[in-house]
């Protein structure tokens, strides 16, 4: 080293000490002030907290003694048993009270009562002259409002209680005391004396009420300080009787987060400051800034890993973590923890009307009203896409119940949004975990509310459903038979049965398409569980296209049939049916003249463009159209005299009841005059008695189709039917459907 390294070192050295001094003590300054600060800032939060308390335990208080019947029975007339039962009884029981005095207009006692035990009347005055001066404070209050208000019609209901609360010690025990008096509510009552009767309740501040509060707001150490010389390592908070006089001190250990801080801080700021004074001065200050700026990117970047980009809120990590952090805590709290799934109700139909963007700001906006409505205690996440998620920690199942109502009250309600008021619903699904089920782990409480949601989902949406275990049993038997039908798509074992249809002289002139499934070991599976399973596991397409492939296969069995197959919305609505269509026609050779596509309303609902553009289509191709179930919506009419429609069918619902009812007599013969008057065929479904068949005969409707002919049969059945003549002879009694 140089003489000249070292002259420069020294001041080097030199600045680099006072530099040292000086940040130290800047850190034990703000360590200090932010201390304090927080002392404040914990003060002001246990006050706060205290007023919050004693403002819910005289709400508590308020319905037992502004009540018509309590001025009844404690003014007018004083029932010592009644005051026993409604008023002494029920705030020990119900509200936690272990003390409760009733005192007359005079401030006589009248009852005394500590826990289930009533009290000598000497110990109820001694207590009642311990606690005169809230009593007298009440009084001033209740002249105070008697010379504001007048006299209250009638009917009218008491807008507010009178009530003081105070602390005081009683038998070197310290209690919260409430002073209210007794009011009218509807004011079917009257008080009958100068002044009103006192009910006087004292809640004990012991181990259950002390720690329930500092759960509440967070604090540790929480203990109640007696007298003496105070404790200098605590936070102190003067508890005071109603004559101003401290009877306790509320103590709590103060976090000191600047000296954490402090603690924290000091050794890498020690390893910057004396690396810098190795260096030159411009190099130090970049070097600095180098450093802050990585301290915030890593923030920034920790934050975008744990929070969802669009709402904000915890992502699926994050809430993953807290899911296992609660699980983990089971252990040491005495109530279970609850774990809710949340999931939007028809969340694409805002994507697939108003576009992608519309889709972002709906999920924006719900997850701000979901952060609003979730509390201390719950953490309420983006899962992905539509999905939310809340974890609720120290509630019981009512708690749990609560937290699901209150969320989807926050969904049910109007959003404004760029593209006008939107109502959106969710549906919510819950599974309680206690400590006897902590072993599960946070992946199957997730699980389990994703069970319980999917119920919820299915029992109607809007609601919320608790999970329990025969719904995880359904679940997994759903999902069996699920792949099981995507086996039997795919292998061929589905099949279509063909229901004959019938002219007037009972000949056949078409079949319907009717799918089946034979389960090799549930055997058959209807319909009406087996299509909307497939719509629900995503396998409605491919379905639609077997289907389709099979009639069409066999419509060239029988050339002098015609072969109708049903079509739903999903197949009308998606671009490209007709084009697949016409695909299917050149591999299978079948005629398009021979075909009749059977729609349902549902499949014309909104009468868009791709809808008139879909059925155009398939009339220049040369199916027939055939509106199925014609009366069931409200609106066929309309669709019959806007779409180029040939066949209308009466639905089963209204061929039923011919023969016993006239009404419904009436209304297949004004939809068969209607049809002729539009130069439409009309055909009845579910035809299952002679009596039905002449009777529509008779008002001329003549093809049919039902079990009075035939059920669904398999196309080799056809093939025999249509050797032997195609002629059907009406059955007298059909086999039930």
């Amino acid at each position: 080293m140089t003489a000249l390294s070292r002259k420069l070192s020294a001041p080097l050295a030199m600045i680099a000490l006072s530099a040292v001094g000086l940040l130290l003590s800047v850190m034990i300054i703000l360590a200090g002030e932010i201390d304090q600060e927080a002392e404040r800032h914990d003060r002001n939060l246990v006050e706060r907290g205290l007023i919050a308390t004693t403002r819910d335990i005289e709400h508590a208080i308020a319905p037992q003694v502004v009540w018509d019947e309590a001025v009844r029975r404690l003014d007018n007339q004083f029932d010592l048993a009644w005051a026993k039962e409604n008023v002494a009884a029920y705030l020990v029981q119900q509200s936690g009270f272990e003390q409760v005095l009733v005192l007359d207009g005079e401030d006589r006692m009248r009852l005394a009562q500590a826990e289930h035990a009533v009290l000598s009347p000497a110990e109820g005055e001694r207590r009642v002259a311990m606690l005169a001066p809230l009593v007298a404070k009440l009084r001033r209050n209740e002249q105070a409002i008697r010379s504001d208000s007048g006299v209250a019609p009638i009917g009218a209901l008491a807008l507010h209680p009178a009530q003081v609360s105070a602390f005081a010690k009683i038998d070197d025990k310290v209690y919260l005391v409430t002073a209210s008096l007794v009011r009218p509510d509807f004011n079917h009552a009257a008080l009958r004396h100068a002044r009103a009767p006192i009910v006087l309740t004292a809640m004990k501040l012991d181990g259950p009420f002390i720690e329930a509060f500092a759960d509440r707001f967070l604090l540790a150490g929480t203990h109640l300080h007696h007298g003496g010389a105070s404790e200098p390592a605590y936070s102190h908070l003067p508890l005071r009787d109603a004559a101003g006089k401290v009877v306790a001190t509320l103590d709590w250990s103060p976090p000191h987060p600047g000296q954490r801080l402090l603690r924290r801080m000091i050794g890498p700021v020690m390893g910057v400051v004396c690396a810098l004074a190795l260096a030159t001065i411009l190099l130090a200050r970049r070097g600095r800034m180098i450093a802050e700026g990585l301290i915030t990117s890593e923030a920034r970047a920790k934050h975008l890993a744990l929070h969802d980009g669009l709402t904000g809120l915890p992502n699926r990590l994050l809430f993953e973590e807290r899911l296992r952090q609660a699980i983990d805590s089971l252990d040491r709290k005495r109530r279970p923890m609850a774990v809710l799934a949340i999931d939007l109700d028809r969340f694409k139909a805002v994507n697939d009307t108003y576009g992608h963007a519309a889709g972002d700001e709906l999920i924006r906006k719900v997850g701000e009203r979901l952060a609003s409505v979730c509390r201390g205690g719950e953490t309420v996440a983006r899962l992905g896409g539509d999905e939310f998620g809340v974890v609720a920690s120290d509630l019981d199942a009512n708690g749990a119940a609560i937290v699901a109502e209150r969320l989807l009250k926050a969904l049910c309600g109007p959003m404004e949004m760029s593209f006008g008021v939107h109502f959106v619903s969710g549906s919510v699904g819950v599974v309680l975990v206690g400590s006897e089920e902590a072993h599960i782990g946070a992946a199957e409480a997730a699980r389990r509310a994703d069970v319980a949601l999917y119920r919820a989902k299915s029992e109607g949406r809007g609601r919320y459903c608790f999970f329990e275990d025969a719904m995880d049993a359904a679940l997994k038997a759903r999902r069996a038979l699920e792949e099981d039908l995507r086996t039997a798509l795919r292998e061929g074992a589905v099949r279509l049965d063909y229901q004959p249809q019938v002219d007037a002289a009972d000949r056949v002139v078409g079949v319907e398409a009717l799918a089946r499934w034979s389960h090799p070991t549930r055997g058959e599976i209807p319909p009406d569980a087996f299509i909307p399973l497939a719509e629900d596991c995503g396998l409605s397409e491919e379905m639609g296209r077997y289907v389709l492939k099979r009639a069409l296969e066999d419509s060239v069995r029988w050339r002098s049939l015609q072969v109708g197959i049903n079509i739903s919305a999903r197949q009308m609505k998606r671009a490209g049916f007709v084009d697949e269509l016409a695909e299917l026609l050149r591999e299978t050779g079948a005629n398009p003249r021979q075909l009749a596509l059977e729609i349902t309303e549902g499949a014309l609902l909104g009468d868009g463009e791709g809808v008139h553009e879909t059925v155009d289509r398939l009339r220049q191709v040369g199916f027939s159209l055939v509106l199925d179930d014609f009366g069931v919506g409200c609106s066929s009419l309309s669709y019959i005299r806007r779409y180029p429609i040939d066949r209308i069918k009466i639905d089963r619902s209204f061929v039923a009841p011919l023969g016993h009812d006239a009404d419904s007599e009436a209304v297949v013969a004004a939809i068969v005059r209607l049809a002729k008057a539009l130069s439409l065929s009309v055909m009845a479904k579910g035809v299952e008695t002679l009596a039905q068949r002449e009777i529509l005969k008779a008002i001329g409707c003549a093809q049919a189709q039902g079990f009075l002919f035939s059920p669904p049969v398999s196309a080799d059945a056809i093939d025999a039917l249509m050797a032997q003549g195609g002629r059907i002879r009406p059955l007298a009694e059909p086999d039930a459907a």
